[in-house]
Order: structure tokens, then C-alpha cells, then sequence
């Protein structure tokens, strides 16, 4: 779900100069290169910003949580932009701009623009634009801009780390021609943002300097750095860890989804709010809960067929009902007890089949 996308380039071969492509390729530990073999383009700013900085300022926050004094106080600051941001990006980025599942009012969205700039996880129109084109080619090679089948080496966990975040170190593929759909193009509070993104993303931190009196660095490293790094490995699981471990949906005949490797993962759906519950988007994207529950058909029953169990928590749906409630939250998409997935959905796509084990032809 972490957010910032460009363009690729094509590789091309010159005489005489081998050695370089070979160092970048081991510099890069393979990602400079897609499985159709050309070279990727790197986005140096992603590389310095969330390659290096960020990870430079979490590990000294980690420092100092075990070599200086912490308190309720600077958790709670921590705890709660947490969940500001988290919700920046799941319930606005995500349920809201990208599926439009309900309808928000002004004042909401204003916040929900300022919070996703908060979560440095791109703008609203880079987020939505890159995660409608992951719904569209999902899980396949080349095409989906964060597939953990990108990669097959280091017995797939190559293509775990790419998932996870090294996507976004590099441009994406210009094939995919992400031109700014018209309701972002339209939407006033998306532009505005598009332009302020970078101003709110980095003066948060200048921000958080307010609290210098009573939490000293430690409010920009530990309830800022080390807060932004959490909450993008979150997101940023929902890419890697729901596309390989956990439970597919099921519908009221038990059918399971199997148009791409989506699954529900109830360790993820704790710490992003609910997008864990992954293989139920995948299968519905505009149904604006996630951890739901079906019903199943008497047939279905019959056959000895048994409700899917589990915990489902979806700390974003309960935030939607609340905000329903009090009216900034309208004409919510209410999700089906009875769902039948089409044969398409059923069936996984031609990429699947070459790189899943599980759905290999066989001999």
C-alpha cells in the first residue's frame, strides 16, 4: 500500500562496458534489473529519504529508547500520530479515494489529506493511481507494481523484500501509463494536497520540535522517524505478507478467490488497521469493510461445507460507522451476506499459474 511512483527504462547493452551493469546489478542486490531484463531507473530521492534518512533516524530512536528516558507521555504523542497517519492512509487513501466506498464530508477530507501527507507515503493522486493499477494486474510479473512474485530467488524471499518496500526505490514500469484519473483530476482537496505533499511530509518533523522542552530528540526520532518506519512496514506488509500467508475469502458456496494470491492475514489487519484482511478487498475492492463475514447457502451447508472462523479485525470499519454516525461519513457502501465470486475470480491469471507453486500445471 506505501505509495511513490515514477517511470522505468529500458535497458541497453554498449561494447566494452560490462563491468558496470555487473557492480550496480550486486550494489542493488538484483532489483536494478526486472524479470524481463531491463534495467530499472532508481528514484534517488526515495532513495535517500526512505533508504537511508529514515532508516539512519529509526535506528537512532531505537538507540535511544534503551539509553534515554521515555514516558507515557511520549508514547501516547507516538502512539496516537500513529494512528492519525494509519488512518490517513486507510481510510483516506485507501477505502475512500482510491474505492470511493462512502462519501466524506469537507472538513473530514481536509483532514484525512493532511494525514496521508503525514504518513510519507506519496501524495493521494501518486497512492491511489499505483493502487488501482496493483487491483488491475495484481500479482502479475511486470505489471503489478508491487507483487511479491516480482522475484523467485532467496526461495522467494527476494520477492518478499521487493514487495515489502525496494519497489520503491526504483520507477515504475512506464507501460502501465498511470494518467490522473478524472475524479482526482476533479477533486479539489487531491490537487491542493498533490502540491502541498513534500511542505506537510517534512514539517511535521520541524513540527514536533514543539515538544523539545519536555521529550528533547526524542520527539522527533522516536513519535516521528521511528513512527513514519513503523507505519510503512505495516502498509507495506499488506504488499508482501497478505500476498503469501494466510486465509483466501471464501464465498456462500465455498468457493475460494483465486484471481490473484490475496490473502487475510489476521497478525497484518492488527497493525494497518484492518487492510490485512486482504484476499476479502481483493475480492470486493469497493465494500468498505474489509473483515467481514458471509453467509452460506443451504446447498452449501449440505455438502458439509463449514463458515470460514478466525478474528477479522477491522479497526478502519469501526472508525466509518463511527464517523457515520456523527455524520462526516455518508451513503456507506454496506457489505453482502451473500456473496457468489464469478468463474473469473475463481481461476488465477496466466502469470499465477507460471510463478505460484500451488497452481503450477503439473506433469
Amino acid at each position: 500500500m506505501v505509495v511513490l511512483a515514477g517511470n522505468l527504462a529500458t535497458a541497453t547493452s554498449r561494447p566494452g562496458r560490462r563491468s558496470a551493469p555487473d557492480v550496480s546489478t550486486r550494489l542493488t542486490l538484483g532489483f536494478i534489473i526486472d524479470p524481463l531484463g531491463n534495467r530499472r531507473r532508481v528514484a534517488w530521492t526515495n532513495v535517500a529519504v526512505l533508504g537511508l534518512l529514515l532508516p539512519g533516524a529509526s535506528l537512532w530512536a531505537i538507540y535511544r529508547i534503551f539509553t534515554t528516558p521515555t514516558g507515557p507521555g511520549l508514547w501516547a504523542l507516538t502512539a496516537g500520530l500513529y494512528l492519525f497517519t494509519l488512518f490517513g492512509v486507510t481510510l483516506g487513501n485507501h477505502r475512500y479515494w482510491t474505492h470511493r466506498g462512502y462519501r466524506v464530508r469537507l472538513p473530514l477530507q481536509i483532514v484525512l489529506a493532511v494525514a496521508s501527507a503525514m504518513s510519507v507515503e506519496g501524495s493521494i493522486e501518486q497512492w491511489v493511481l499505483t493502487h488501482r493499477a496493483h487491483h488491475r494486474w495484481a500479482d502479475v510479473v511486470g505489471w503489478d507494481p508491487h507483487s511479491p512474485y516480482e522475484y523467485s530467488a532467496w526461495r522467494g524471499y527476494q520477492g518478499l523484500l521487493w514487495a515489502q518496500g525496494v519497489w520503491l526505490m526504483f520507477h515504475g514500469n512506464p507501460a502501465l501509463q498511470l494518467t490522473v484519473h478524472h475524479d482526482l483530476a476533479e477533486d479539489r482537496v487531491v490537487q491542493v494536497q498533490q502540491k502541498a505533499f513534500g511542505a506537510i511530509a517534512a514539517g511535521q518533523y520541524v513540527l514536533l520540535l514543539a515538544f523539545w522542552p519536555v521529550f528533547g530528540w526524542n520527539a522527533v526520532l522516536i513519535a516521528g522517524a521511528l513512527r513514519t518506519a513503523a507505519l510503512m512496514t505495516s502498509t507495506g506488509m499488506v504488499n508482501s505478507v497478505c500476498h503469501k500467508w494466510g486465509r483466501r475469502a471464501t464465498d456462500s458456496v465455498g468457493q475460494e478467490y483465486r484471481r490473484d494470491d490475496s490473502r487475510n492475514n489476521v497478525v497484518v489487519a492488527v497493525l494497518a488497521g484492518g487492510e490485512g484482511n486482504h484476499s476479502w478487498h481483493h475480492a470486493d475492492p469497493p465494500c468498505p469493510r474489509h473483515g467481514r463475514r458471509i453467509d452460506l447457502d443451504a446447498e452449501a451447508v449440505a455438502r458439509g461445507i463449514r463458515p470460514a472462523g478466525g478474528w477479522r479485525p477491522d479497526a478502519t470499519w469501526r472508525l466509518i460507522q463511527l464517523l457515520q454516525k456523527i455524520g462526516l461519513i455518508f451513503e456507506v457502501r454496506q457489505p453482502k451476506r451473500s456473496v457468489h465470486f464469478p468463474e473469473t475470480l475463481c481461476v488465477p491469471n496466466p502469470s499465477l499459474q507460471v510463478t505460484q507453486e500451488e497452481w503450477r500445471p503439473r506433469p
